[in-house]
């Protein structure tokens, strides 16, 4: 396996994004996370609108990495929901 360093790389795909949350949709009564992960809390917001459910929260979660196939999952999440929740839709002028 070669190893090169980010500034070398120049791609994404070669350094996946480093960050320090993901936010998840949380519920009071259920132990794990409805929906998630999202890279922001903007994402789990309309994530929460979606649910419908007064005790549903977002919860941030501290990870020291996100591989490539979380983030891609995540950021899919958030498109997901963005477009249920409305926020998605484009005014036309």
């Amino acid at each position: 396996m070669i190893k090169t360093t980010c500034k070398k790389a120049g791609t994404p795909k070669a350094c996946p994004k480093k960050i320090t949350k993901l936010w998840y949709v949380t519920h009071t009564k259920v132990p794990k996370a409805l929906l998630g992960p999202f890279m922001t809390g903007v994402d789990a917001e309309c994530g929460r609108v979606v649910t419908r459910s007064a005790l549903a929260q977002v919860t941030a979660c501290l990870v020291e990495f996100v591989g490539e196939f979380v983030h891609r999952h995540a950021v899919n999440n958030g498109h997901v929901m963005r477009a249920f929740a409305g926020s998605d839709r484009k005014v036309a002028m």
